[in-house]
């Protein structure tokens, strides 16, 4: 099992959280960010990733 993979349980932070890193990482595009978050996430349902990224600051999805 791939031990990078979250829990059940992960909460919004979590998944802000891993959105905000994949971003600043400069490696992921926003068009795949809530693609590879739900495969990352796969436990978490879509509205909550969604949700989630609607609350990203714009300046990391401007770069």
């Amino acid at each position: 099992m791939d031990e990078t993979r979250q829990t059940i349980d992960a909460s919004d932070a979590d998944v802000l959280a891993f959105m905000q890193r994949q971003l600043r990482s400069g490696r992921v595009k926003t068009s795949v960010l809530v693609s590879l978050t739900q495969k990352e996430f796969a436990d978490v349902s879509h509205e909550r990733i969604v949700q989630c990224f609607n609350q990203l600051d714009s300046t990391l999805l401007k770069r």
